[in-house]
C-alpha cells in the first residue's frame, strides 16, 4: 500500500509539473532559475551586437598612435579587441603591448599628452598596491559616444609597456 501512495504522490508531481509548464508557468521557473540562466546563457548574448563599439575604441588615438621608442612586442602588431565575458562582467578591451627601447617617462609624457588632448580625465591607477605603483602608470577616463571608458598605461616592466582602453557593458563607469 504504501508503494501505490508513494507512485500516487510522484504520478501527481509529474502532473502538477506538467501542467503548470504547459499554462505559462515558464515565467515562474525563470524567475526561480533565472539566477542560474544569467550565469550561463544570457552572457553570451551580452556580447552580441558590439561590433561598432570595439571598432571606436579602437580607433581612438592612443591607441593608433604609439610612442616614440616602442615597437609593438612579438604578437602585438595590432590592437587586441573584443568582448570579454567570462569574468561576470561583461566588458570591452582593446590592448597594446609595446616594448620599451626609450625612456619610460617619454613614454609615459607621450600617453599623457595624447589623452589630455583627447579630453581624457586623469585618475589614480588602482594596480598593484601603492608601494608597488610606478610613477609612470597612467589612468585616464571618459566618455566616447557609444559609453564610458578608461584608458591605461601600465608598465609591467622596465621594457614592455600595456595600453588598454576597457569599457563596462552594464554603461557603468568603471573608474581607475
Amino acid at each position: 500500500m504504501t508503494m501505490t501512495r508513494g507512485r500516487g504522490r510522484l504520478l501527481g508531481v509529474l502532473v502538477l509539473a506538467a501542467v503548470l509548464l504547459a499554462t505559462g508557468a515558464g515565467v515562474a521557473k525563470d524567475r526561480i532559475l533565472g539566477s542560474i540562466d544569467g550565469a550561463f546563457l544570457n552572457v553570451v548574448d551580452d556580447c552580441e551586437g558590439t561590433e561598432a563599439f570595439i571598432r571606436e575604441i579602437e580607433s581612438l588615438s592612443v591607441l593608433v598612435a604609439p610612442a616614440p621608442g616602442t615597437r609593438p612586442a612579438p604578437g602585438y602588431d595590432s590592437a587586441e579587441a573584443g568582448c570579454l565575458d567570462d569574468s561576470g562582467d561583461e566588458y570591452l578591451e582593446a590592448s597594446l603591448r609595446y616594448e620599451v627601447t626609450a625612456d619610460k617617462q617619454a613614454v609615459s609624457a607621450h600617453y599623457r599628452a595624447l589623452a589630455e588632448k583627447d579630453g581624457w580625465k586623469q585618475g589614480e591607477p588602482s594596480y598593484g598596491t601603492e608601494d608597488s605603483a610606478d610613477p609612470a602608470d597612467l589612468c585616464f577616463h571618459k566618455k566616447v559616444p557609444s559609453g564610458p571608458v578608461v584608458l591605461s598605461v601600465y608598465f609591467d616592466t622596465e621594457k614592455n609597456v600595456d595600453v588598454s582602453v576597457v569599457s563596462l557593458l552594464d554603461g557603468t563607469s568603471n573608474t581607475c
